[in-house]
């Protein structure tokens, strides 16, 4: 049962203001403002995902969830290779975990320490133990407190549920990773050369191993404006975005962090993406795509999705086509309302509200009117009651190149209200400045 129904037919104008909160985030135009929001919006939930991996994979090793393998090595006192040799059982009724015991095969940063037996406190966040005998990088800093240091000389940089098990395929390519991270140097600015961690960022994308290149994508966005790529790594970087093998939300991933760095134009390279990518991973690129409407190509290419995609993929792009003035995408989204699937239905509904043009709202109120099923029509009139109070006046989207337009409707009103709140608060200002100079008389 679709989604929308399984609420109930009052349920249904939540369902749609629920939407509207994401789908609004859609850029109305090539404004550079609103691309780089988006921008910055998705590369948040990229690194969300970058940190995550399938349950197959989780169970053959643990992933961060916050810190890459760049960040520890530059934040830890010592770094080692390790084995677990005793998990001991907490004291009954205390809620701190004894120390663990790790026989130190390699030291990769020493701090002065050796090789061999090494006891250090953990921490965690949930229920999660270490494992004798599993192998792991270890991160370590001296323990704070003398009372502790007592039993044992180092705490757990990383939750026991974010440390680094080592995978046994790929042993020697973890190690040798580590080490050269820990050859950047310790603290915030580890590297006096932002392109010595660029340099390994893009090796580490170029290898084998995917979560390697999971925390380097993710390394190269946490690095902000620092100048750690060049012109000379695109081609590179453009043949792993290119290469369909590699998992589709790495290159997507990879693809957006480009564009932000301005090494590559917006909307460039997504259609072969969107194409190559299997379908059970193509939503997502859809998504990244989303911002990306107003290139003709990646909009055109989207459309096509809503007539000949699989059904997730419809539902998708529909979504991703609802742009202010996307004139090219009514007669697909009007043809979508006519299909079986109510969650189709909703989402076409939706995008044609949000590109407000006269035919879109034309489309709109027939769908209110004569759609054979009460529950769209309903939400056709739901979506009609949301429509600005006149059209946009549809335009031809432009290009990357073209000059930014004018700011949307969403953006004039939001400065609208922020001057509106400048104004109040100044008048509450000169008001009690009044008052006081009134007093002091």
């Amino acid at each position: 049962m679709p989604r929308e129904r399984s609420l109930g037919n009052k349920s249904l104008g939540f369902v749609i203001a629920a939407r509207h909160v994401v789908d609004d985030l859609t850029p109305a135009r090539s404004d550079e403002f609103f691309v780089g929001s988006i921008q910055r919006f998705s590369l948040l939930l990229l690194g969300a995902w970058i940190v995550a991996l399938p349950v197959a994979e989780a169970s053959a090793h643990s992933i961060p969830g916050a810190n890459t393998l760049h960040d520890l090595c530059r934040a830890a006192d010592v770094v080692a290779v390790g084995r677990i040799t005793l998990v001991s059982t907490p004291n009954p009724g205390s809620n701190e975990l004894p120390p663990v015991r790790a026989e130190v095969t390699e030291l990769l940063r020493s701090n002065g320490e050796k090789p061999g037996v090494v006891m250090f406190w953990p921490h965690r966040h949930g229920n999660d133990t270490y494992v004798v005998d599993e192998e792991l990088l270890l991160f370590l800093d001296p323990t704070r407190t003398p009372e502790r240091a007592k039993e044992a000389k180092y705490e757990a940089l990383e939750a026991i549920g974010d440390r680094f098990v080592i995978p046994k395929e790929a042993r020697d390519i973890w190690i040798d990773a580590a080490r050269k991270y820990v050859a950047l140097g310790k603290g915030p600015k580890s590297s006096t050369d932002p392109r010595e961690l660029g340099r390994l960022s893009v090796a580490m994308l170029a290898g084998s191993d995917a979560t390697l290149a999971q925390f380097a994508l993710r390394d190269l966005t946490l690095a902000g404006t620092a100048p750690v790529l060049g012109e000379t790594d695109v081609p590179d970087l453009l043949r792993i975005i290119e290469d369909k093998k590699r998992p589709a939300m790495l290159r997507v991933g990879l693809l957006s962090e480009l564009e932000r760095r301005k090494l590559t134009p917006v909307g460039s390279h997504w259609v072969s993406v969107l194409e190559s990518t299997p379908t059970n991973e193509r939503s997502a690129v859809i998504s990244g795509a989303k911002s990306r409407w107003f290139v003709p190509e990646v909009n055109t290419a989207l459309v096509a999705m809503i007539e000949h995609g699989s059904l997730d993929e419809a539902i998708s792009a529909a979504r991703a086509v609802g742009a202010e003035g996307n004139e090219a995408a009514v007669d697909a989204l009007a043809a979508a309302v006519l299909r079986e699937s109510a969650e189709l239905r909703h989402a076409a509904l939706g995008s044609l509200r949000r590109i407000n043009s006269v035919d879109a709202r034309d489309k709109l109120a027939e769908f209110a009117k004569t759609h054979p099923d009460p529950d769209t029509r309903k939400v056709a009139l739901a979506e009609m009651a949301l429509l600005p109070p006149n059209p946009f006046t549809a335009k031809k989207i432009v290009g990357t190149t073209a000059p930014s337009p004018l700011l949307s409707t969403s953006a004039k009103r939001i400065v609208i209200a922020v001057v509106i709140l400048i104004v109040v608060f100044s008048a509450i200002g000169l008001v009690k400045q009044a008052r006081r100079a009134k007093e002091n008389r």
